[in-house]
């Protein structure tokens, strides 16, 4: 019985370890033809409207609107406002709460100011160029999508903080990739980033005025997936955004990392499981402990290296953040290993923390909050998170 599960065991570490080995090459590959990350200006840009939802003051962040009259974040917005009074500006204080995710109530509430067909949903922390409004606008008019998003790489808020370049490093070596092969082996049928264009139709329609988003975690990726089942089109911009680290101690970016893999774990559960092989290098080490011998070496150094050398085409063809460092081959190999330590821990529980409060992931993405209780509830979804 022990000799079938040590056969059973290195197998599978074997099988994994060459499943990651062809996934590292087929990402570089993909990598290495994405778009540059400055688009090509467009001729037409149509009227838009730009919803910004916050939570706090977070670094370096436009705001639009907020929940709270005491949120911290609207003296920048009436800054913002006074410094540019031309603009067609709102601000939208509104604590009326449709649901346990709180980000999709504050677009419900900003949605009655919107004006223009080209509604752009961009989040709190993320950090785009002069020009990419407009490209991203312009796109939408100038194609049949109903949705344009893009890709993002990762910026510490905290140059000096190992844990925000950690933070950053995950983005751009292992999620970045990762969609890159999604978008080009699948085509584009997700919405990968906080920043978007969407029409008002589809907004209106499908998605309700965004309440189709009251109940579920991941708001973007849900916003994919309701595309996508309607037969709507998703189109990537030719362009990438920044989204601020802003976490300097490596609890809160565990439990940052859990929420994401556990959303995926409830989103993409199959997906999730296959997702080993994206951050394989402990798998690749426990095969070498339990066969040493240089076939088994050879194949965790070519992990190890290709992994470097993923990291570099990222570099080179899409660029880093100007506060992203180049990390040492130890600090990479730490970062797999951290990352292959919080996918393990996805599948313990279904509980997450966000921004404070406990919530419960159930299967296909929606949540239940142990903090919310809404007027017409139903019971099922007042009871607090397991």
């Amino acid at each position: 019985m022990l000799e079938f599960v040590f056969v059973a065991t290195l197998a599978a570490c074997v099988a994994i370890s060459v499943g990651s080995l062809g996934y590292l090459l087929l990402a570089i590959w993909c990598v290495s033809r994405l778009p540059p990350t400055a688009g090509d200006a467009c001729a037409r840009v149509p009227a838009t409207t730009v919803l910004k939802p916050l939570c706090g003051d977070e670094p370096r962040q436009l705001v639009f609107g907020v929940r709270s009259p005491t949120d911290s974040a609207l003296p920048i917005v009436r800054e913002l406002k006074a410094q540019h009074p031309h603009l067609d500006i709102e601000i939208v204080v509104d604590p009326a709460v449709h649901g346990p995710n709180f980000k999709a109530s504050n677009l419900i509430n900003m949605m009655r100011f919107a004006k223009y067909d080209v509604i752009v949903v961009s989040d709190s922390d993320i950090l785009i160029g002069p020009d990419h409004l407009r490209q991203i606008a312009g796109r939408l008019a100038a194609s049949t999508a109903t949705i344009v998003t893009c890709l993002y790489r990762g910026a510490p808020a905290h140059a000096k903080s190992w844990v925000s370049q950690l933070g950053a490093l995950y983005i751009d070596a292992w999620y970045l990739p990762a969609a890159a092969v999604d978008g080009m082996v699948f085509g584009v049928t997700a919405c990968y980033s906080p920043l978007m264009a969407l029409r008002r139709e589809f907004v209106a329609s499908e998605l309700d005025n965004f309440r189709a988003l009251a109940t579920a975690i991941g708001d973007d990726a849900h916003i994919g997936r309701i595309a996508t089942q309607r037969g709507r089109k998703i189109e990537l911009a030719p362009f990438l955004v920044l989204t601020t680290i802003p976490e300097t101690q490596l609890s809160q970016l565990f439990l940052h990392e859990l929420r994401w893999a556990r959303t995926m774990r409830a989103m993409r559960p199959g997906e999730c499981i296959a997702s080993v092989i994206t951050h394989a290098l402990p798998v690749a080490l426990l095969m070498v402990a339990l066969s040493p011998g240089p076939a088994t070496a050879l194949l965790f150094g070519f992990i190890a290296a290709l992994r470097a050398l993923l990291l570099a085409t990222v570099e080179a063809r899409v660029g880093r953040a100007p506060t992203a460092r180049t990390p040492t081959p130890w600090f990479l190999m730490f970062r797999e290993f951290l990352y292959f330590a919080v996918w393990l821990w996805a599948f313990a529980s279904r509980t997450i923390i966000y921004r404070g409060r406990k919530l419960s992931i159930q299967p296909g993405g929606r949540i239940v909050a142990d903090d919310f209780i809404a007027a017409g509830l139903p019971p099922a979804d007042r009871k607090p998170a397991a």
